[in-house]
């Protein structure tokens, strides 16, 4: 019986697997440089109760256990929390980066590349047996590409066409209706709060407003061309070979982006398909059948989760797109 965790910035994922996935259960962020180490626990703890009581076993039947975590390998500090946290709910859990799950749900243990957009975006490659890591610098500098950067890109664009320097788009006024309040109010809110999770969950709003806003659009093509100038990076370690190099994350749902990268790699998962990396890795699955099935069991599984919780937590608000995650 084995338990795998993923902790992203917004939302903690845990499955049971014993030959196929038993239950699943979600929270919120297990992204303790994000939320404090208490409220992240706290909710990991959440996702692992609910998956342990979907799949009607007892957290001493479990015999295996790993944690794939965003914080992982960004400090010794933050190492040493995150190792910590995950030791404090299995005593001999693995401790990885939320990234190598990535890597692992999509290459396994092939030599190959992921670039995962979530909430943040970070990049790895194995390369003869050897993984290195390529971004996940952080909000502030870097994780271009990623929900929060599309959010925080479309707020700056929304000033620009308040300020009549660009295009009059709707974004300022479903900027004010997203987060409730006037429009330079919210503003100086968010910049004094700097809440990375609130304002990366409005991505899925610019992705919407995409489809008719030019502003919105411009700001989604952007993060587009920053996804494929990894993907071209990540495709130079292997001559160009897009077999070797996927995608994963939250950002991925959006369908203009999924056009427009679908060619250019050989795989693309969403977000909450990370948690999967962790079953390859104590399984030591290195089939693609076997893996696929793996996650044509989750995607079903969570088709079954009241749409309400998927909502709160992964912002799906259709199951049917579920179904369609692979």
């Amino acid at each position: 019986m084995l338990l795998s965790v993923d902790g992203g910035a917004t939302k903690t994922v845990a499955i049971v697997y014993k030959d196929e996935i038993l239950g699943i259960g979600i929270s919120s962020s297990g992204n303790y440089t994000e939320v404090g180490e208490n409220e992240a626990k706290k909710n990991i703890l959440d996702a692992i109760n609910e998956a342990l009581n979907n799949a009607s076993v007892s957290m001493k039947e479990i015999k295996k256990a790993i944690f794939s975590l965003a914080g992982i390998g960004d400090s010794k500090k933050f190492t040493e929390i995150g190792e910590n946290l995950a030791k404090s709910i299995f005593k001999d859990s693995i401790v990885i980066n939320d990234g190598v799950g990535a890597l692992r749900a999509t290459t396994m243990f092939n030599d190959g590349g992921v670039f995962a957009p979530g909430t943040g975006s970070v990049g790895y490659i194995q390369k003869n047996g050897k993984i290195e890591r390529i971004g996940g610098w952080g909000w502030f500098f870097g994780d271009e590409g990623s929900a929060s950067w599309i959010a925080r890109t479309a707020i700056t664009y929304a000033i620009r066409s308040v300020d009549k320097i660009e295009e009059d788009s709707k974004l300022p006024e479903e900027i004010e209706k997203f987060f409730g309040g006037e429009f330079r109010e919210v503003i100086i809110k968010l910049s004094k709060e700097q809440n990375k999770r609130l304002i990366a969950s409005f991505a899925v709003k610019v992705d919407e407003l995409s489809k008719f806003d030019p502003l919105s659009l411009k700001v989604i093509n952007l993060a587009s061309q920053y996804i494929l100038s990894m993907v071209k990076r990540l495709k130079r370690e292997f001559n160009n070979d897009k077999t070797k190099v996927s995608l994963l994350g939250g950002v991925m749902r959006s369908s203009k982006i999924r056009k427009d990268l679908k060619n250019e790699v050989n795989k693309i998962l969403f977000g909450y398909h990370a948690a999967i990396g962790g079953i390859i890795t104590l399984e030591k699955i290195n089939d693609e059948n076997t893996r696929d099935e793996i996650i044509k069991q989750f995607n079903n599984k969570l088709y079954n989760e009241p749409l309400e919780k998927l909502k709160n937590f992964l912002f799906i608000e259709n199951k049917e797109e579920i179904l369609n995650g692979l």
